[in-house]
């Protein structure tokens, strides 16, 4: 029997945390929010793509952006969980999900850093160099960092070479590549003046760099992939490659392995053809009258 629209939207409430029975009020909720979910969004989620901390905050499936941000409580929420949980190395946050802001549990973070960072070794960075896969500025600022972390921006541009204000676009993008690749992270923000401090991400978090060893990249994406099912209830192979910018082919192959241990199934949307996969979770018999959702995270893999 074909699922509808409205009976997907009313499961990703509750796993979303979209109703006022489960608003986040604070940042010990924010946390456990992340640390339930696995991975969101922190900001904004177009399309029911991922949970959205700002919505879970707001206890809305389509709450209403703000005009005046400053002011808003549950905007304010969201910025004070994205400067306070991860300066307390609680949780990552960072452009990791479609290069927009997102948070990661430290028990979800191993996974997502195996798919972003391969076999890369202590030196990676100087390999991706040399392959022609690290911009010279992006090598530059490693290297200042590998000398001295953490660092503030104003002194890794000093350190890398990078001060001068001419430079700074070219900074700037080697930063976010650098964020993108999982090299560096931030870990704090500074407001007088306002400033962000840097550390290189396998100090960060040496722990979760050490777990996301002992998993193949196989086993990383079914990680990653059974967590989204559970969480979003149906979606299609074109979704998730979107979504998490997977090859076709590694898409297909997980979902191959999921419908063999029967954590999901082909399904029908009403009135749309294209190919669709359920969760399992989402069959079971209550779940689309109300009943509240709350999926265990694992705490190691």
């Amino acid at each position: 029997m074909a699922v509808t629209r409205d009976e997907i939207e009313a499961y990703r409430d509750h796993t979303y945390w979209r109703t006022p029975a489960r608003q986040v009020h604070d940042m010990a909720g924010a946390l456990r929010f992340v640390n339930k979910v696995g991975y969101c969004f922190a900001f904004t989620a177009r399309r029911s793509e991922l949970p959205c901390l700002w919505h879970a905050a707001c206890g809305e499936r389509h709450p209403a952006y703000p005009e005046h941000t400053h002011s808003d409580p549950y905007i304010g929420l969201v910025w004070q969980a994205k400067d306070d949980l991860p300066a307390q190395r609680a949780l990552y946050y960072g452009k990791a999900i479609k290069a927009r802001p997102s948070m990661i549990s430290l028990a979800f973070l191993p996974a997502f850093y195996r798919l972003v960072a391969g076999d890369r070794g202590e030196d990676g960075y100087i390999a991706d160099y040399m392959a022609g896969q690290l911009s010279p500025a992006a090598r530059h600022i490693m290297d200042a960092l590998t000398e001295h972390s953490p660092q503030i921006t104003s002194e890794l541009k000093l350190s890398s070479g990078y001060a001068h204000p001419g430079k700074r676009a070219e900074f700037d993008r080697a930063m976010a590549e650098l964020q993108m690749r999982m090299y560096l992270c931030k870990i704090a923000e500074f407001y007088d003046p306002f400033t962000f401090l840097w550390e290189q991400f396998n100090l960060r978090y040496e722990e979760e760099v050490k777990q996301s060893a002992k998993m193949t990249q196989e086993r990383a994406r079914e990680i990653i992939l059974l967590q989204y099912f559970k969480l979003a209830g149906v979606a299609s192979a074109i979704d998730i490659q979107r979504l998490f910018t997977w090859r076709p082919g590694d898409v297909a192959q997980s979902l191959a392995r999921l419908q063999e241990s029967e954590k999901i199934m082909i399904t029908q949307v009403q009135g749309e053809k294209k190919t669709w996969y359920q969760s399992s979770d989402m069959v079971h018999p209550g779940l689309l009258q109300g009943e509240p959702l709350d999926h265990p995270v694992p705490t190691h893999f």
